[in-house]
């Protein structure tokens, strides 16, 4: 694919105002600083990714006013011409601001911004305008492909990974073909186990590390055993001395068990007397028993009737104070009975007294005051008279009425007052006799059984115990102890013995040890005989990459390994240009180098595209390259000149 630039037009982009460049298959526009020679490049960049020609995105596209603020309602675009492969394509980025007055307002205000993408003056959406660009060509290969700088100004990291694609894929087989026969056997088995070189790798290194760790234990295992191993003695001697002390031994038992044979005879006899005495003291013990049992139900027999009386005394004084409590109240209940007996005969004598007195008015009816029928004087309903004369018979009858109930509750009253006092008479008589028996169960001294005279039993005890203690005793005390210290002696001395076996186990710990150590020796030995494998294998293999890839440069090399101090390697990609890195080359190196990898790119992947050398002026010559040339040149002209 072959990429050209036939035309970029400018306008409000960055401070310049309008511009339109036309180029041709080299271009050179020069021009002194600040003129807008990379502004160019810039728009370029913008125009197909929406970023600078530093790959950024935040950067000021508006012109601004001479206080560096940006002029507003201004339209910013950019629009370009490419030729691809022939066919002319036209793009246009605009950026634009956004603006609305809101109801009321009298001006409007900047409400935000808006991108508008075109192809071939087509609106795009600008993810439908990127799929395009991308399809052309990916944009970090573009960038590769257009700036004679940007490749080393990659991280390391991603400049390695270009050129390990640009290598392209290395077999097994032509790594195996340059290394040593030897070896090959033991990286095949590796690259056979499935497993990746670089997995292969970390466990071999773990597993030699714990081997390592492992090895670096058994010195210190082999000490520690050492220290624990006791000092030899002459364990033949120590064996006779235990012999003896056996012996010793042997005979002491011997004779203590010849002193509790003889003891033993006379022991028979003793048990007999000691049994009799249990018997003795079981019999002695069942008297006193039955004695005490006899006394105890004396006291309580006693304490029982002691507790009756004071309960029945405590009830008769309760019952006492109870009717003492209620007489007073019989006697006022009587009192009050007699008084009002008394105003019901004065009232009944008061009523009797009473006679009818006439009256002119009792000849008139009392509702409607006309003079009454002599006839009608008859009816005791209206006669004042018999009125008069029912109501005194009938007031003097309801007097005798409740006279006579209250003859009774006095006659009722008078007998409860009887009771009561004599209740109280016969209580005091009850509590007296009750006083006396509690003082009589009181003053009574108990009376306890005695038991059986146990005397005699207790001497017949006595004397038999006596007789136990006059019988000769077992005296092997000394023996015991005679016995004991032998114990202890051929106890100190097994354990003497017993450091023998300490010292047998130890010296075999050891030799284990020994052992142990030079298995793991030998197994670390493999390991790192694989791991020499693999770094043969690794270093052909970078051999092999590297000359590869240094193979399709003219002008650069690339250095993809560098060896360590401690003999291992790591991974680089540091850039050369005629044996001096990259870093250290002059301007006009640099952009040689730069323009020797762009053609090695643009050949590997078929893709041509404009090359934009920044400071052109600092080389004379640069190497030749199908893609289309624009050199950006610092000059003296105070506009852009393009040519």
């Amino acid at each position: 694919m072959n990429i050209n630039i036939k035309k970029l037009t400018l306008i409000n982009f960055k401070g310049i105002k309008e511009l339109a460049v036309e180029f041709n298959n080299v271009t050179t526009i020069s021009g002194e600083n600040g003129t807008g020679k990379s502004t160019i490049f810039d728009a370029f960049t913008w125009l197909l990714f929406g970023k600078d020609s530093h790959d950024s995105k935040d950067f000021n596209i508006k012109t601004l006013d001479q206080a560096g603020k940006a002029i507003p309602m201004l339209e910013h675009a950019v629009e370009g011409i490419l030729h691809i492969d022939g066919t002319e394509i036209t793009l246009k980025r605009i950026y634009q601001e956004k603006w609305q007055r809101r109801r009321g307002a009298e001006e409007s205000e900047l409400t935000g911004h808006e991108t508008l993408c075109y192809w071939n003056g087509v609106p795009q959406q600008a993810c439908e305008f990127k799929t395009k660009v991308d399809a052309l060509v990916n944009e970090g290969l573009f960038k590769l492909l257009t700036s004679a700088l940007y490749f080393n100004s990659m991280k390391w990291q991603d400049r390695r990974l270009v050129l390990i694609l640009l290598a392209g894929e290395i077999s097994n087989a032509d790594v195996l073909a340059k290394m040593n026969k030897q070896q090959v056997a033991d990286i095949t088995a590796i690259l056979n186990s499935g497993k990746p070189l670089a997995d292969f790798l970390k466990e071999l290194a773990m597993r030699k590390k714990k081997l390592s760790d492992d090895l670096k234990t058994i010195p210190s295992r082999i000490d520690e055993v050492t220290k624990a191993i006791p000092e030899p003695v002459d364990f033949e001697v120590v064996k006779s001395d235990i012999c003896n002390k056996q012996a010793d031994l042997a005979e002491i038992e011997n004779t203590i068990n010849d002193q509790v044979a003889a003891y033993k005879s006379q022991g028979d006899a003793i048990q007999a007397v000691q049994n009799e005495i249990f018997e003795l003291k079981k019999q002695q013990q069942t008297m006193e028993f039955e004695a005490k049992t006899e006394a105890q139900r004396i006291y309580n027999e006693r304490a029982f009737l002691i507790a009756g009386l004071k309960q029945k005394h405590a009830e008769c004084l309760l019952r006492s104070k109870s009717n003492q409590d209620s007489l007073p109240k019989l006697l006022q209940k009587k009192t009050e009975t007699e008084s009002a007996m008394v105003e019901l005969r004065l009232q009944w004598s008061k009523v009797n007294e009473k006679e009818y007195l006439f009256k002119e008015e009792d000849n008139f009816c009392p509702t409607c005051k006309q003079p009454l029928d002599p006839s009608a004087m008859a009816d005791s309903e209206i006669n004042p008279k018999l009125i008069f004369e029912l109501w005194k018979s009938n007031r003097l009858s309801d007097i005798t009425n409740e006279g006579q109930k209250l003859s009774t509750v006095l006659a009722q009253t008078n007998k409860n007052i009887e009771v009561t006092n004599n209740e109280i008479s016969a209580l005091v008589i009850e509590g007296d006799e009750l006083t006396a028996q509690l003082k009589a169960a009181m003053s009574t001294e108990l009376q306890f059984v005695i038991a059986q005279d146990t005397e005699p039993v207790q001497d017949h005890i006595t004397r038999l115990e006596l007789q136990i203690l006059e019988s000769p005793k077992l005296d092997i005390e000394s023996l015991k102890q005679h016995k004991s210290n032998v114990l202890s002696e051929i106890n100190r001395l097994q354990t003497i013995m017993g450091a023998e076996e300490v010292i047998k186990r130890g010296k075999a710990r050891i030799n284990y040890l020994l052992g142990e150590e030079k298995t793991i020796s030998q197994q670390i030995s493999d390991l790192e005989k694989q791991e020499f494998a693999m770094d043969a294998y690794t270093r052909c293999r970078m051999d092999t990459v590297e000359s590869r890839i240094n193979g399709k440069f003219n002008i650069v090399r690339f250095r993809m390994f560098n060896t360590l101090i401690n003999g291992g390697i790591e991974e680089v990609c540091d850039c050369m240009v005629q044996g001096v890195p990259y870093p250290d080359v002059n301007s006009a190196g640099k952009i040689q180098a730069g323009i020797d990898i762009i053609n090695t790119l643009s050949k590997h992947y078929c893709i041509s595209a404009p090359i934009w050398i920044d400071n052109r002026e600092s080389t004379n010559t640069i190497p030749n390259t199908t893609s289309q040339v624009i050199n950006l040149i610092v000059s003296k002209d105070k506009t852009l000149i393009i040519k």
